[in-house]
């Protein structure tokens, strides 16, 4: 009988950054988000306007039933 793995599921968080927001500022936002939050980057989008949009993902635990 072949084990099955538990398949991996995430939540995502948005954030976006206006365009006057200095690079310094969105890079230390992001650095705390993953440092205390475990949150990891999972996609960067700058639109025409300059807002840069990230999304975020970090991994939901699944319980183990005994």
């Amino acid at each position: 009988m072949k084990r099955q793995r538990p398949t991996m599921t995430y939540e995502f968080r948005k954030v976006s950054f206006p365009k006057d927001t200095p690079r310094s500022v969105s890079l230390q936002e992001l650095n705390d988000e993953a440092e205390y939050g475990k949150w990891e980057l999972a996609r960067t989008r700058i639109s025409v306007g300059g807002t840069r949009t990230v999304w975020l993902r970090r991994k939901i635990m699944p319980l183990l039933s005994s």
